[in-house]
Formats: structure tokens, C-alpha cells, sequence
């Protein structure tokens, strides 16, 4: 029986536009905040919320990576943590995270106020979990590179693109 059912929703399914599949998602209680943005976002957030994100300690436990350190800021562990609470290359994004939040329309406020407790306190797997935390997660990794190697490299391209300019004169 249950087959069935699902057999005639996914068929309902199939008649409805992208945007009504989306709304049906929402009311069926997922994240809107996550659902609203662009995929390679929404992506990194659900990536960096499972583990199984291109961090250093994810990479090492694939065995992709010989280290776990940070390559934004040259700490020795890049873990989920590390990167939105206390790596160096992202500290203004982690103060607006965190602290300021975001005025406007489209606001909200900072983690530490909305679940009422210092950052160092929380968790990431809670914060992750709280869905009123979703809003500034998304923001903060629209506004970084963080769960991304493409930064990295480009960086990288460019520093050697610099020097081999410098090296040639």
C-alpha cells in the first residue's frame, strides 16, 4: 500500500514546476534558507554539515591529504571548527558570523546572540543542526571560500603567475 501512495505523490510530483517542488520541499519541512540559495552554496553547506566536506581532515580521512594543516592561514588542524570560528584568513567574516549578523531586509542576527551562548561554547554540529543559524552559515560561506580547493589553487596560480613574472624581469 505504501508503495503505491508513494508511486501517485512522486507522479504529482512529476506535474509540478520546479518552483512548486521547492515550495512543497519547504513545507514538508526543509531548510528555506538553504533551499533559497545558489547550488554550489547550499552544496558546501551540506557538505561542511555531513563531514564530507574538501576540508584538510576530511581529505586526510579519504587519504587525499598527507596533513591536516589549514591552507588559509597555516594552523596545524584545518577541521569544520577551525574555519568558522578561528581561522585567521576569515576573521571578518567570522565577526559578522558570530558577533554582528547582517541588517536589512534579508538580516539576521549573529549565532552567539540566537542560541545565547559564546562561540567557543558551541559546538559546529549544533550550530549546523539549528535551522535559525542556516541564514548567516549560508552567508558566511557565500562570503568565503571555505569547504572550496578552487580558491586555494587560484591563489596559488596567481602567487606562481606573480613570481615568474617578478623572476623573468
Amino acid at each position: 500500500m505504501k508503495w503505491e501512495e508513494s508511486k501517485k505523490e512522486i507522479q504529482e510530483l512529476g506535474k509540478k514546476s520546479k518552483h512548486s517542488y521547492r515550495y512543497d520541499l519547504v513545507k514538508r519541512g526543509g531548510n528555506s534558507a538553504v533551499m533559497g540559495a545558489k547550488k554550489t552554496i547550499a552544496a558546501r553547506f551540506y557538505q561542511l554539515k555531513s563531514g564530507h566536506a574538501l576540508i584538510a581532515k576530511y581529505l586526510l580521512q579519504i587519504g587525499k591529504s598527507s596533513d591536516m594543516k589549514c591552507w588559509w592561514c597555516g594552523q596545524e588542524y584545518q577541521t569544520r571548527d577551525h574555519l568558522f570560528k578561528w581561522c585567521k584568513r576569515w576573521k571578518q567574516e567570522q565577526k559578522r558570523l558570530w558577533v554582528d549578523g547582517q541588517e536589512g531586509e534579508d538580516g539576521y542576527e549573529g549565532i552567539e546572540k540566537v542560541l545565547k551562548k559564546p562561540k567557543i561554547s558551541l559546538p559546529m554540529s549544533l550550530v549546523f543542526a539549528e535551522e535559525k543559524c542556516s541564514q548567516a552559515l549560508m552567508d558566511f560561506l557565500s562570503c568565503t571560500d571555505v569547504g572550496r580547493i578552487s580558491g586555494v589553487v587560484e591563489e596559488a596560480e596567481n602567487s606562481d603567475h606573480k613570481e615568474s613574472s617578478d623572476g623573468g624581469v
